[in-house]
């Protein structure tokens, strides 16, 4: 008895070390290759084990899903197993589209596993073998379809699992994962397949080429489009059936994405939720993006760039370099420097916006193109940059003497220093605004990230410094162009006097875009430390000795004043002086169930681009005529401070920033995406147009 189980224990390890002797040779025909395989290469004593049956057809043939679509047929596993051995259901991986002459087909077309739980409910010991076979029918396709019959063994030792088979276990673990049941509805010959998205899903929050894949029969017709429709929870998928009669649920199958993923889902009959509905498809930004994509959207960004020079928020600090390109052609190699270090202080900072918006995304915060005037605390700190720019440019005090002891003086003692802060300082105001073509762009790179992200920042820096540098080369090596320029003397006084203006209204706009962020207090405080730091900096009765004092103060009263945030965030910059609701995802898919026009609106107080765009376009009368006769709902989110909300939003779109206008025509028709500068009668027109 003893010398029987040392021999049944001596074949276990042998086999155990020679995994082959586990399973037996794939059999091959002439047009696949199929073999019995387990998990490990023991089963345990009254215990489970996964087993599959792992085929591989020639290249250019495939095999059959469960539901083979329009044609074809699944594969038959007959089992003959030894008695109290049982197999539970098949797990399939998820298919492949296979289209074919206007039909769809739904298999394989490389190497395929179809698992299987065994249950050994044996008596037998360690070192004992479980014979197990199997006869399975394919049906394999090129061209032509032939049948093919297979038939497979695996002898399986009885003892402690051991050896896990890395191909099995990789395979098994993309298997389609269970997720909470959704909802279909059928009117007429349309179905509606609703999604809700699990806990912690970004698939189903940015589903971009979502299929379904029917188990159910006869359900959805393999080669009907799926339309996308996405909600704020989840989202639908619309095809057309080829009848209008009635379908009783459920619907079971796999709902796959192009990354791989993929669920097992059950969807019963019932209206589709609001919340699963009611945005339309998504911007190609937020999917997978090619290397023409990435070139392409690089392009974009270096032409936005260029026209970013023309936006009204970047005029304050262009200002300060028109003074130094008029004096351009007095000191050539100065300006060609001076411009050289305001391109790398610009280039810099764009990078730098890249790397902070990404690390801050895989943090799990939500930031976009303008983050940073979402702090109070950087909306402070231009408050005072801005004013003490205009105070300079006023002549009312000397950046170099009055401060330098607070090492501000480099703007004058050291040019170059001036030149590259002036390009830092330059990106950071022009992050409220979005110019043509650059929002696609953005959008990619905040959605795509790493790499990615860093090529298209790069072109926007180089685009956005372009012209400076360009100017500033073509002076100083066309003697005709320098020759045209006005040599110094007191009218640049003048002009900086006249420069100052904006540089004025610019630091008054950023305690307004402050005063949205802060409680009545903070407000009230940053007034007085932009007195004090007056006070400190410009030459007055106080004797100087206090002054630095006096500036030292304003600074900490401007950080406490930064932090005296609102209780509850308000939409103080949503001021409309025409009817219109909150924000809200929901609310859109609600009003566009009950048939109504949906205008979008997303902005912000710090946005300069939505002023003018609400000023213009639909803060008028006209606008709200067009409103009321188009049965629009007007709808604005405030962004001045972060909302996540809104920023799920933008990137469903593609966006990162505002402002975003999206119309919402009738029937439910795709969203149109506005561009960021509007014409109002274009805008009435296109509404009108889908009354």
């Amino acid at each position: 008895m003893k010398s029987a189980t040392a021999i049944r224990a001596f074949v276990l390890c042998l086999m155990a070390f020679w995994g082959g002797q586990v399973s037996a040779e794939p059999v091959k025909t002439a047009h696949l290759t199929t073999e019995l395989v387990a998990e490990h290469k023991a089963v345990a004593k009254g215990g489970d084990i996964w087993i599959a049956v792992r085929h591989e057809p020639l290249k250019g043939w495939h095999t059959y899903w469960q539901n083979p679509g329009d044609t074809g047929l699944a594969p038959v596993v007959t089992w003959s197993l030894p008695d109290k051995v049982t197999v539970g259901a098949a797990q399939w991986q998820t298919p492949e589209r296979q289209p074919y002459m206007g039909l769809v087909n739904y298999g394989y077309s490389g190497e395929t596993y179809l698992f299987y739980k065994l249950t050994n409910g044996t008596a037998l010991n360690d070192g004992d073998i479980l014979p197990l076979k199997a006869r399975i029918d394919f049906l394999v396709c090129e061209k032509v379809c032939v049948p093919e019959t297979v038939n497979v063994s695996l002898n399986l030792p009885v003892g402690t699992p051991g050896g896990a088979d890395r191909a099995f276990q990789k395979t098994f673990e993309v298997l389609p994962k269970p997720v909470p049941a959704g909802y279909f509805r059928k009117t007429g010959n349309i179905i509606e397949l609703g999604f809700p998205a699990p806990d912690n899903s970004e698939m189903f929050e940015k589903p971009n080429g979502a299929y379904f894949f029917p188990i159910t029969s006869n359900a959805v017709p393999p080669a009907a489009d799926q339309a996308l429709d996405t909600g704020a929870d989840g989202f639908t998928l619309k095809a057309t059936t080829a009848d209008d009669k009635p379908l009783t649920g459920p619907i079971s199958g796999v709902i796959a994405f192009p990354n791989g993923d993929s669920y097992q889902v059950t969807l019963n009959e019932g209206a589709i939720p609001l919340n699963l509905r009611g945005l339309g498809s998504l911007s190609a930004a937020s999917g997978e993006v090619s290397v023409v994509g990435v070139i392409i959207a690089a392009g974009l960004a270096f032409v936005g760039g260029i026209i970013l020079n023309l936006m009204p928020c970047v005029f304050p600090i262009l200002s300060m370099k028109i003074l130094a390109v008029s004096r351009a052609g007095q000191d050539h190699r100065l300006a060609r420097h001076e411009s050289l270090l305001y391109g790398a202080g610009v280039i810099i900072s764009f990078v730098a916006l890249a790397v902070m918006i990404s690390v801050a995304q895989a943090l799990g915060s939500a930031l976009g193109w303008g983050f940073q005037l979402q702090s109070p605390f950087v909306t402070a700190a231009l408050s005072i940059v801005m004013l003490l720019v205009a105070l300079n440019l006023s002549g009312l005090f000397n950046i170099g003497s009055s401060v330098q002891g607070l090492g501000a003086g480099v703007a004058v003692k050291n040019p170059y220093i001036g030149a590259f802060l002036t390009g830092v300082l330059a990106v950071v105001v022009a992050a409220p605004c979005t110019a043509p073509f650059m929002a696609t762009a953005i959008g990619v790179a905040l959605a795509q990230g790493g790499f990615v992200s860093f090529v298209i920042f790069l072109a926007l820096g180089i685009g956005f410094a372009l012209p400076i540098v360009g100017l500033t080369y073509a002076i100083t090596y066309l003697p005709g162009l320098a020759k045209r320029l006005p040599k110094p003397g007191p009218w640049m006084d003048r002009f900086k006097h006249i420069l100052a203006v904006p540089m004025y209204l610019a630091a008054l706009w950023m305690v307004w875009v402050f005063a949205q962020q802060v409680s009545g207090f903070g407000l009230f405080a940053l007034i007085i430390a932009l007195g004090l730091v007056v006070l400190g900096v410009v030459r007055t009765l106080i004797p100087a000795v206090t002054r630095p004092v006096l500036l030292g103060l304003g600074i900490v009263l401007a950080v406490v004043s930064a932090a005296q945030t609102r209780a509850v965030t308000t939409p103080a910059a949503v001021k409309a002086d025409v009817p219109y609701e909150t924000f809200s995802v929901e609310r859109i898919a609600q009003l566009r169930a009950e048939g109504k026009n949906v205008m979008v609106d997303l902005t912000a107080a710090w946005c300069v681009s939505c002023k003018v765009n609400e000023r213009l376009v639909f803060h008028t009368d006209e606008f709200a005529a067009a409103l009321k006769t188009t049965n629009t709902v007007y709808m604005v989110g405030d962004w001045t401070n972060q909302d996540a909300r809104i920023s799920q939003y933008l990137s469903r779109y593609g966006r990162s920033g505002v402002p975003l206008y999206v119309w919402y025509g009738p029937k439910g028709a795709e969203p149109v995406i506005l561009p960021q500068l509007l014409n109002k009668g274009e805008v009435i027109k296109m509404m009108g147009s889908g009354a």
